[in-house]
């Protein structure tokens, strides 16, 4: 394990990356942390390509970028990993698509220490067998911060444990199949209150991890200018082999009152392709109770008015 004084330039590329990298790692039960991580890592994820009886050598860096900290201890695991249908991440093999944590060996020990302003980087190799199969392979290997023994309030402390993650996206060659199902694409026609929102599912039908893309566009009847869309920054998900992802798109800003043309596209790698056009009303409670009773009184008068009649055509025919 190597340490070294980094420079201001690595903090600022890690801070970066933590907050765009789309496969975060960060867990913990409501840690307490500083002005700014006391815990860092980057990269958080690794898309590879192996191939059978490959060995692969790869690297992450693991840093306490404040001055003002005290000296972080930190434990590592190599885990098999997935992601649920909320892109939860789950440490636990599924389906023998997390053998490759057995593959996985670290090149420097499970536990150290990291002083401010200081990093490591944790080395590690994976020994790809020569039967291994084809298709997606995942593993994460997780470091586990120690709170510390003392109190002092003068460092910004990490109180609780964090588990920070680097995921390895594998892609092991020989017949991979990348496909999906793409189902139950659905948005509420009627609101009384929130928001327009669109869902779907996606089901990796594959041996290979796809990415799963998702707009959404909202009109105001009789108009051709959305006044919501995201199809210049669309949602984008990762779903692995025998998983499926459900996600929606929520339209924050949705006007108190309206008619609405929804368009909700979600589009898989391997080129399918699935839309959902559909009228949305939304009306609040209070005028949808109006306009009943409107519409009653309405049905009231004339049946009324329509005995009256039926009453003076007896009265004349006597």
């Amino acid at each position: 394990m190597r340490k070294h004084f980094f420079s201001q330039f690595i903090v600022v590329a890690a801070v970066l990356t933590l907050s765009l990298v789309n496969f975060s790692g960060v867990y913990a039960d409501d840690p307490y942390i500083g002005p700014m991580a006391a815990f860092m890592m980057s990269p958080m994820t690794n898309r590879i390509s192996l191939k059978p009886g490959e060995t692969y050598t790869g690297s992450f860096w693991i840093m306490n970028p404040e001055e003002n900290t005290i000296s972080i201890k930190y434990s590592l695991e190599v885990k098999s990993f997935y992601r649920d249908d909320n892109s939860r991440a789950i440490f636990e093999d599924i389906e023998g698509r997390g053998q490759i944590a057995n593959w996985i060996t670290l090149n420097v020990p499970s536990s150290g220490s990291i002083l401010p302003k200081e990093s490591d980087e944790v080395f590690y190799t994976i020994n790809v067998p020569e039967d291994a199969p084809a298709g997606g392979q995942y593993a994460a290997i997780t470091a586990t911060s120690v709170p510390p023994d003392n109190n002092d309030s003068s460092a910004i402390a990490v109180k609780e444990s964090i588990v920070m993650a680097h995921t390895i996206f594998a892609e092991v060659s020989g017949e991979t199949r990348l496909s999906a199902e793409i189902t139950d694409l659905n948005s509420p026609s009627f609101l009384f209150d929130g928001n327009i929102v669109a869902s779907s599912k996606v089901k990796n039908t594959g041996n290979l991890h796809g990415t799963a893309t998702y707009t959404m566009e909202v009109y105001p009847l009789f108009s051709g200018q959305p006044i919501y869309s995201n199809v210049n920054a669309p949602v984008k998900k990762l779903v692995l082999p025998d998983r499926t992802m459900i996600n929606e798109i929520v339209y924050e800003e949705t006007p108190a009152a309206g008619i609405f043309n929804l368009v909700y596209k979600v589009e898989f790698e391997n080129g399918e392709v699935k839309e959902l056009k559909k009228l949305v009303i939304k009306c609040p409670i209070w005028v949808f109770l109006i306009i009943i009773s409107v519409i009653i009184g309405f049905v009231m008068y004339f049946v009324v008015k329509a005995k009256k009649r039926s009453r003076r055509q007896k009265e004349l025919s006597i």
